[in-house]
């Protein structure tokens, strides 16, 4: 891939360094290894105490019982609880004033209200920093594992296992989605959904953010995030946003594209009390990633019907990493749904077509020791291969040349090999598949450096 970039300058200081001439000697192949060194020996440790802390509310005690470590308490993790307590409710607050101006009318300027929410949980989010000392001089472990047992999948489970044609049922149901204001935020209008969780989703609503540019947009995408990232709670997150809002001159692929971020389940808004976001679907095993599956492809098929209705032309689906997983099967669970709900592209941004080999072979589940724990559990590998036509996807919706890859060529996480697979089966076309010299990070980073892919999915879908 090339590395040439025409993108305008970004509000957004990751993606300006990313995008920058910095960028061609970070997203090289030794980038990967040392993120994920990082993701697993330090930020998903110093989340989980960080977790346990929220679940807390200030008290010690039950940041210990929490945690489910035993340790002693020095003044400096004390402050961490105390701080993380404070900011919580800080963030709290605004987000219920943001809310209430959001979807409740009147005339508050949602716009700064949107400015201090994201601020305030920025603020909540990074205290996580405050216990890597206490990390360092003991560590605090990634993930707070509580397996699902396999009759507990089968009950939830099986009946969408004895018929995949319903698996993924009611998709195109867009009753209760309902659209708050829009405001105006770096250049773009900006406004949010809110939804019923698909099935075992949890409680709590989905949520979206729908932005896009002042002309008309030609389509949409529905882009899924991977697995702890929640741009609604940092205010400089990696924004792949940008990549399809820009519009880079040209006819047909210089058109703008509306872009609907879904908060995907156990993330943001909707992670549970005393996990980060993103913990639950690893805490509890292959329970947690059918779950969180069952739940978000629902999700994101309506999504795809509510824009089509919204904004007409075409709609696309597509993701990073666990969104991108998501997307595949979205793709493929296409097949069983009324025309409304069904993509008429795809961007698969680091796939791999087996969720069991990102499972058992994977480099970051590996790290986090997550067959170890499945085998502690009492789960085999055979009892996994067992639920893959709810994890990983079977044929097709799409043609073939309206699908669109970006693969890392040293991508550990999701092991390219399943990738090229995927692209084999569904005999995407050479010109679709994109590889970048790279692993898993850098690889999903590229689409700054190159937009030679999303060309290719605005072309895909003035096509469709």
């Amino acid at each position: 891939m090339s590395t040439a970039s025409t993108a305008p300058p970004s509000h957004n200081l990751i993606n300006r360094l990313l995008s920058g001439p910095l960028a061609d000697l970070i997203l090289r192949p030794w980038y990967d290894p040392l993120a994920l060194f990082g993701v697993v020996r330090a930020y998903m440790p110093v989340s989980r105490a960080w977790a346990a802390a929220t679940a807390a509310e200030g008290d010690p005690q039950r940041f210990l019982q929490a945690l489910g470590q035993p340790r002693s308490l020095g003044p400096g993790l004390a402050r961490a609880i105390a701080e993380t307590r404070r900011r919580g409710e800080i963030h709290a607050r605004a987000e219920a004033e943001w809310r209430d101006a959001a979807f409740g009318g009147g005339g508050a300027d949602l716009a700064a209200l949107e400015e201090r929410r994201l601020a305030c949980a920025d603020a909540w989010m990074r205290e996580r920093g405050a216990f890597l000392p206490a990390h360092v001089l003991r560590g605090f472990e990634p993930v707070k594992y509580d397996i699902e047992s396999n009759a507990d999948v089968q009950a939830h489970h099986g009946a969408r296992l004895a018929n995949l044609s319903i698996a993924f049922a009611g998709a195109d149901d867009t009753t209760g989605i309902a659209a708050s204001r829009a405001c105006r935020l770096h250049g773009r209008n900006v406004s949010w959904l809110r939804a019923p969780a698909g099935p075992r989703g949890g409680e709590g609503p989905a949520w979206a953010r729908v932005e896009h540019g002042d002309e008309p947009p030609k389509g949409a995408i529905v882009f899924c995030h991977g697995i702890m990232m929640e741009r609604e709670h940092w205010t400089s997150l990696y924004d792949q946003s940008e990549v399809f809002l820009a519009s880079e001159g040209g006819a047909p692929e210089g058109g703008s594209l509306a872009v609907i971020s879904p908060e995907g389940p156990g993330h943001g808004r909707r992670k549970l009390p005393g996990l980060y976001g993103g913990e639950q679907i690893l805490a509890r095993g292959l329970g947690g990633i059918l779950d969180y599956f069952a739940a978000h492809v629902v999700e994101v098929g309506r999504l795809i019907a509510w824009a089509r209705a919204k904004f007409g032309g075409p709609v696309a689906v597509g993701g990073v990493s666990l969104g991108a997983l998501t997307a595949q099967l979205v793709v493929s669970a296409a097949r069983h749904w009324p025309a409304a709900a069904r993509p008429d592209a795809a961007f698969l941004l680091t796939t791999n077509e087996s969720m069991i080999d990102v499972v058992f072979r994977g480099s970051l589940a590996g790290g986090l020791n997550f067959p170890r724990a499945l085998t502690a559990a009492g789960w085999t590998e055979a009892d996994v291969q067992r639920w893959r036509p709810l994890v990983e996807p079977g044929g097709s919706a799409l043609p073939p040349e309206r699908i669109v890859c970006v693969l890392g060529t040293t991508d550990t996480v999701t092991p390219i090999a399943g990738g090229e697979r995927l692209a084999a089966r569904w005999s995407i076309p050479p010109a679709n598949v994109f590889r970048w010299h790279g692993g898993h990070f850098a690889a999903a980073f590229s689409v700054l450096r190159d937009r030679a892919p999303v060309r290719r999915l605005k072309a895909a879908m003035e096509n469709s």
